[in-house]
């Protein structure tokens, strides 16, 4: 895998939604023409399918996996027992003491204890306050879906509720708010959304709501004191009978997609997914969106990035380390079979003459000794490769990615390529392989002036004595 593919989206993400009786699948590519669907999908689950019989959910997904050739995957799940509330700041509060606000609200006022729990936050636009949005899922039915997640081999990037995912993907009117009522085979969830922010998200039985869907959109009409402007907007999703919808405090808005995914399909059952999906095409460093897992998305995409350049190095010491071994054993082997030929031809120079198997004998000898010297010397001249890769991986600065790194003869000139994440990553690489004991006359030459970020380099480099690395 290329080093840097899941860290700038050239890997593909796809979306993955879960509800109660299906799992949906679409995998989007974004180019010059616009956002294209690569894969649209959709498996059916029946009441036994679900986690509750986890080999069948496993296979489903893996058949995804497979048809598809993905790997990674952002997952959207039911808001049912999700916790989400939206917890307003100063303007002039700093960000340090908004998050210290945040970690006690985490640990003194949630309803479950942290340990229980996977929660997030993050900060959503808003001219007036600080606006942080907070929220959390259960650890247990996490951990159970992650588990039965990996066996498919699939891996999970983040996850986050099906009310995120929708306003990701359903086009507002800025500054105006909307409620979004999303009915399932068991729930019904309520979603308030402004500037395709999330706001206010519950979810209530189906049967505790039966045909009194008006009396509980008036509920959360009347209480303001999270978002404090008025609701004008409706916008269901699901099927709803006639009865739920005759006595309605608002007139029903036609569900409208967002610019850019109105030409993938008209069908609103894939508004969740495709929201999901969305998330997928943002560049990992970018998504400081919640994800309901264990490490933050923030946090998820540092170690990302430590990992793929951790085992780039492990993999040019392991394939050096092979490459060696077997020229080591190749150089051994010669000079057995060398001087397993030479003891068979002085042994038939007992059959000759005395004074022609003398002659013989001492021409031989001294070409023999001739041949192993030479590869006496080959063997002590073998180069250390390690001393270079570790030296090259310890002078690496942050904000630097290597990708590839070529290694020619002890007395050539290295090349090394990869991304920095500014000019400056650049110029810093440059002096730190300048100060090594070990490389010289390092050179960077000055290209792609137009990038301000992500720039493609590519550095020589040589080294200052050949005894270096022929010396263990």
């Amino acid at each position: 895998m290329n080093l840097i593919k899941v860290i700038s989206n050239e890997e593909s993400i796809g979306g993955l939604e879960i509800t109660d009786n299906s799992l949906r699948f679409v995998i989007l590519k974004k180019d010059h023409t616009g956002i294209k669907a690569l894969a649209l999908a959709e498996e059916k689950l029946t009441d036994k399918e679900g986690l509750t019989n986890e080999s069948v959910f496993v296979s489903k997904l893996a058949k995804f996996a497979k048809t598809n050739k993905i790997k990674y995957i952002i997952i959207t799940i039911p808001s049912d027992n999700i916790f989400v509330k939206t917890f307003n700041f100063p303007v002039a509060m700093p960000d340090e003491k908004v998050a210290e606000s945040m970690r006690l609200t985490i640990d003194l006022q949630l309803p479950k204890k942290p340990e229980e729990i996977y929660c997030d936050w993050m900060k959503t636009e808003d001219d007036s306050e600080k606006k942080t949005l907070l929220s959390y899922v259960d650890k247990k039915y996490m951990d159970r879906l992650l588990a039965a997640v990996k066996k498919t081999g699939l891996k999970v990037v983040a996850i986050e509720t099906h009310a995120m995912s929708l306003a990701r993907a359903i086009k507002q009117v800025k500054n105006e708010a909307v409620l979004l009522v999303e009915k399932g085979t068991l729930n019904t969830s309520f979603t308030v959304l402004v500037n395709n922010n999330v706001f206010l998200s519950q979810s209530a039985p189906n049967e505790k709501i039966g045909v009194n869907l008006g009396i509980e959109i008036t509920k959360i009409i009347n209480y303001q004191d999270w978002i404090n402007v008025s609701i004008k907007n409706l916008i269901l999703i699901g099927n709803f009978s006639e009865a739920e919808t005759k006595k309605l405090p608002l007139k029903i808005n036609p569900v409208e997609m967002a610019d850019g995914i109105k030409l993938i399909t008209k069908d609103s059952k894939w508004l969740t997914v495709l929201g999901a999906a969305l998330r997928g095409l943002i560049t990992r460093k970018d998504d400081k969106i919640i994800s309901l897992m264990e490490t933050g998305t923030e946090k998820a995409y540092k170690l990302e990035k430590a990992n793929s350049i951790a085992n780039f190095f492990i993999g040019i010491s392991v394939g050096l380390s092979i490459f060696f071994v077997a020229a080591f054993v190749a150089t051994w082997s010669l000079i057995v079979m060398m001087q397993n030929n030479y003891n068979k031809q002085i042994t038939s120079f007992n059959l000759l003459p005395s004074s022609e198997n003398s002659s013989l004998l001492n021409d031989k000898a001294t070409a023999f000794n001739s041949l192993v010297s030479q590869a006496s010397a080959i063997v002590r001249k073998e180069a250390y490769w390690s001393k270079v890769v570790a030296e090259a991986k310890n002078k690496t600065v942050d904000g630097v990615t290597i990708n590839n790194m070529s290694l020619p003869e002890p007395t050539g000139v290295y090349s090394v390529t990869g991304t920095a994440d500014s000019r400056e990553d650049i110029n810093n690489l440059k002096k730190s392989f300048e100060s090594s004991d070990l490389f010289t006359d390092v050179n960077i030459p000055l290209n792609n002036l137009g990038k301000k970020t992500e720039i493609p380099f590519s550095m020589t480099f040589q080294i200052k004595s050949n005894n270096l690395i022929y010396t263990k």
